[in-house]
């Protein structure tokens, strides 16, 4: 049987982050779907190890690799998020969102990241925690909803007393919790 489109995307641009030596997690709707209830989505999410300073060297990277039709010329902000996007040459449905670890809270999650096998290959996720955090940090409907997915789905299994230093370190209200 042939492999759904949206994991070979995702096998893809795996192998492509670990290629070139990034530190990376997924992230967004993916990401939710393994700590709460799946949902549609078309585009693929990765919190990466690069700060905003860094972002001519990560499109370079991207656009060097050959893997992509298209690399945004500057990145996008959204309340507390900062992102790349790109579209994938060899799916081009599938836009990719590389999200920049470019605070404390960022860069933590990574180094708090766990892996899981999905379909033959290693994918590193967030802690459901953290993509919590992550999602009420961008502040859109669609992210809030997200976060409130999982905050329900893993309640009996969150450190609540790590959800509630990072909200008050980042000044964010999880209105769900």
């Amino acid at each position: 049987m042939d492999e759904n489109p949206l994991i070979r995307s995702l096998k893809e641009l795996c192998a492509f982050l670990e290629g070139e030596g990034i530190d990376y997690m997924l992230v967004g709707g993916l990401a939710v779907g393994l700590w709460g209830p799946p949902r549609a989505t078309v585009d693929v999410d990765f919190l990466v190890s690069f700060s905003t300073d860094n972002f001519a060297s990560l499109s370079r990277k991207l656009r060097e690799s050959d893997r992509f039709i298209f690399v945004h010329d500057r990145p996008m902000a959204f309340e507390k998020i900062t992102l790349l996007r790109a579209i994938l040459k060899s799916n081009t449905s599938i836009s990719v969102d590389f999200l920049f670890a470019d605070d404390e809270f960022k860069r933590e999650a990574l180094r708090r990241k766990d892996a899981i096998q999905l379909s033959g290959f290693s994918l590193k996720i967030p802690t459901p925690e953290d993509l919590i955090l992550l999602n009420v940090l961008s502040n859109r409907p669609q992210d809030l909803l997200d976060a409130e997915m999982v905050y329900k789905a893993q309640k009996k299994n969150l450190d609540t007393g790590y959800l509630q230093r990072w909200a008050e370190r980042l000044n964010i209200v999880m209105p769900f919790a």
